[in-house]
């Protein structure tokens, strides 16, 4: 029936019995309480005797319950435990800025990756790399030529990231009474890497222990000298008998001299592959021009010498850019208007035109929309591909520039580096060295915390517009761990020297009602400044969606900038992704091992400060790549650097053997 809904069997066989029988079907003779409209009191009142229970009936025998003895209970003052709540410390509420139309969402793989980046688990090694990533794989077993020469790693790219969790049980006599009713086994979780080997038709699965970064590991030079004196007529790079190599065959050994064709294939495919980038996941950042008023320049300071981030970065632009001769169009200096007045760190020898170019280039000009004009819209990236890496925004990255060559004395707005700690400079005065300068945070390179990828219209030497990336963010040193901050311990001391008021000095009529509650000052939360229209950042100020990576082992990370700054840089200054503790890896310990064995006449530790780059432990410049050619996607990369492997490959095998049929000749030509 339409519009009713009967709940039980009982409801509807009055309704039943109506269509069964009444042949006019006419719903007035129907006795349901649907059709008759009746409530359900007056249903139930009208049921039988024996369908309704009574509340005077008599009861039925039932079985007697066993009265259970009652626990004595505890007093409270001599109960054995210890109960307590522990909450973290509030994080201070972010305001969002006015200027700011923010409708973009992160990506779900990019949320993954930094995660697991971050984040502290029992896994022996974190999750260090993403898909598309360029790494190397340890060989098991090696492929050994002659001379003790052998290829034990082979590049590849990552196909397939997986989670591997095993059952460990425990030993029989490791188990103590507490732990007799806990399960017998424990279990250890750990990445497995599916890897498409490069130059080859083929993949392996293989474990987080036994994969590297591409930037961890280069070819020995006595590998390299092996596949140059490999005669070159051996060498075939055809792409079907390339396939059919396998470097890591289940069963036997591969041979040398059929390695070393696919080998050079696979080296470089890596290498091309390095010198490509791409943008990724672009984004509209809608925002408000704020109004910013014109104002000069700072006047250069003749007690400086370089200090400026701005002229390092200016430099690297200007080699890259070209010659150093400029047109005259870009001697002019901007009008006001379109200077951006929070440029700071300008070097002795800048004028204030040389600010204002810096600035344009550097930053753009101000956009001045009028007043009432719709949001501004800026293109940004959530991430970039920087040669054989997959770059996050968010992401903590090395830098190329040294930490000395960034205000060494300090600037506006940038600290001075760290100087050495007790422990170090105890040692260095034990060597009789009184020079303080070569040790300490200015010999180490420099991190940032990647805020914002961006795009903006750089003014270029002859005046036109180009469109270039920038990065921005917030600049990292590495401190000793025991360093002392001078300036802190100055603040500590004028605050210990404020006379306290006495508490008899204190008059109880002039304290409040309701008294603030005491607290210790470090533990309360900083209150978040509003962000000015000025100095708007692309991050929110004191804030990190994920905490800062581990520090090598007996160091901080110290920020170099003050708070509400950030740098703005060319990627060229990328050097590359940080991997805490990436030294302690297990396959650089034969590496690590010989780099702390190098004797000093062949350059000690110095010979390899590409190892030691890999944790900032020295300048980003010693192991880093410079992508220089753009391509749409990583797919269109890896296709691109097959294809002029290949070509490049070929081209280096004629001209050898034209090398050589040359020197047959010539050797044919002389007389007996």
């Amino acid at each position: 029936s339409p519009g009713r809904r009967y709940r039980s069997i009982n409801e509807f066989i009055p309704h039943a019995i109506w269509l069964y029988e009444d042949a006019t079907m006419n719903p007035a003779n129907c006795l349901c309480k649907y059709c008759q409209k009746r409530p359900q009191k007056e249903v139930t009142a009208s049921m039988a005797p024996g369908i309704l229970q009574t509340t005077h009936s008599t009861p039925t025998p039932s079985r007697p319950r066993v009265p259970r003895p009652k626990a004595a209970r505890v007093p409270q003052g001599i109960r054995g435990k210890v109960y307590a709540a522990v909450q973290k410390t509030p994080i201070p509420t972010l305001s969002k800025s006015a200027h700011v139309h923010h409708k973009a969402t992160m990506l779900v793989e990019r949320n993954s990756d930094l995660r697991a980046a971050s984040s502290k688990t029992s896994m022996k090694l974190q999750r260090w790399f993403r898909t598309g990533e360029l790494l190397w794989c340890a060989l098991n077993p090696t492929i050994k030529g002659s001379n003790n020469v052998a290829i034990e790693f082979w590049p590849g790219l990552v196909d397939e990231v997986k989670l591997k969790t095993a059952p460990i049980p425990h030993h029989a006599d490791a188990v103590t009474d507490d732990a007799k009713n806990a399960t017998p086994w424990s279990i250890r979780q750990s990445t497995q890497y599916r890897l498409q080997l490069l130059g080859v038709n083929h993949s392996i699965l293989v474990s987080d222990d036994q994969v590297l970064p591409y930037q961890a590991h280069a070819p020995p030079n006595e590998l390299i000298q092996a596949l140059k004196a490999f005669p070159t007529h051996r060498l075939n790079f055809d792409r079907e008998i390339l396939s059919r190599f396998n470097p890591c065959p289940k069963d036997g050994t591969p041979n040398f001299d059929h390695a070393v064709a696919a080998y050079a294939m696979a080296v470089q495919i890596g290498l091309s592959l390095s010198g490509y980038w791409c943008l990724t996941d672009e984004w509209a950042f809608e925002y408000t021009a704020p109004t910013i008023k014109a104002s000069a320049p700072p006047e250069p300071s003749a007690s400086q010498g370089p200090t400026s981030l701005q002229a390092v970065n200016a430099n690297n632009m200007s080699i890259s850019s070209g010659p150093s001769s400029q047109p005259n169009s870009y001697l002019q200096p901007y009008p006001p208007s379109l200077y951006y007045p929070n440029i700071s760190g300008p070097t002795s020898d800048m004028t204030p035109a040389d600010v204002q170019r810096l600035s344009a280039r550097m930053v753009g000009k101000v956009a001045s929309p009028p007043a009432g004009s719709p949001p501004l819209t800026q293109m940004r990236f959530q991430g970039v591909w920087w040669g054989a890496e997959r770059i996050w925004v968010d992401e903590f990255i090395r830098l190329k520039v040294p930490r000395r060559c960034i205000a060494p004395k300090g600037a506006e707005h940038i600290l001075a580096p760290a100087g050495p700690g007790k422990s170090a400079r105890e040692v260095w005065l034990k060597k009789g060295m009184a020079d303080m300068s070569e040790i300490g945070a200015g010999a180490r390179g420099v991190f940032m915390r990647l805020d914002g990828l961006f795009v903006v219209d750089a003014v270029q030497y002859d005046g036109t517009l180009r469109k270039e990336c920038r990065a921005s963010g917030m600049l990292y040193e590495l401190a000793d761990d025991d360093w002392e901050d001078p300036d802190a311990i100055k603040n500590t001391l004028a605050a210990t020297d404020k006379p306290i008021p006495s508490a008899e000095n204190d008059d109880p009529a002039s304290r409040p009602a309701n008294p603030e509650p005491a607290a210790v000052v470090d533990t309360i939360p900083p209150i978040p400044n509003p962000p000015l229209p000025s100095s708007q950042l692309s991050h929110p100020s004191s804030s990190s969606r994920h905490h800062l990576p581990e520090a090598p082992d007996g160091y901080v990370f110290r920020p170099i900038l003050t708070e509400g700054h950030e740098a703005v840089l060319s990627l060229s200054m990328i050097s590359g992704r940080y991997y805490p503790r990436i030294l302690s890896h297990p396959l650089l310990e034969t590496t690590l091992n010989a780099a702390l064995s190098n004797p000093l006449e062949n350059g000690g530790l110095l010979e390899s400060n590409n190892l030691w780059a890999l944790e900032g432990l020295s300048a980003g410049f010693h192991n880093s790549v410079d992508p220089i050619q753009y391509k749409t996607s990583r797919t269109k990369m890896v296709e691109d650097a097959d294809t002029t492997a290949m070509k490049e490959l070929e081209t280096h095998k004629q001209e050898t053997l034209r090398e050589l049929d040359g020197t047959m000749d010539d050797v044919m030509e002389v007389d007996p």
